[in-house]
């Protein structure tokens, strides 16, 4: 088991990942995730974790495709996204 803050993780590790934290909200998951696929990034893995019900939630999303600026700065634009990080990992990164 592995965690992030009071969060419990159960996700691996892959060479680009798009962590959020919200607040949980009905739809956010979907948001973000049409987002994504607007901007033609594909998900391959996906955790949620959260403090209690509807209050904050961390998201980690293991992706196949690297994010532009622009999706970024988009997904930053919800409403309910408090932080946004992209892990960039192995050698061509």
């Amino acid at each position: 088991m592995t965690r992030l803050d009071e969060y419990r993780l159960d996700l691996e590790l892959t060479e680009v990942m798009l962590i959020t934290h919200h607040r949980d909200r009905p739809g956010m998951i979907g948001r973000i995730g049409q987002t994504l696929g607007e901007a033609d990034v594909n998900i391959s893995a996906m955790h949620v974790g959260r403090s209690a019900p509807r209050a904050d939630a961390l998201m980690i999303l293991a992706l196949d495709d690297d994010v532009a600026p622009a999706v970024a700065e988009a997904i930053r634009a919800h409403d309910s996204v408090i932080e946004l990080w992209i892990i960039r990992l192995g050698r061509d990164r």
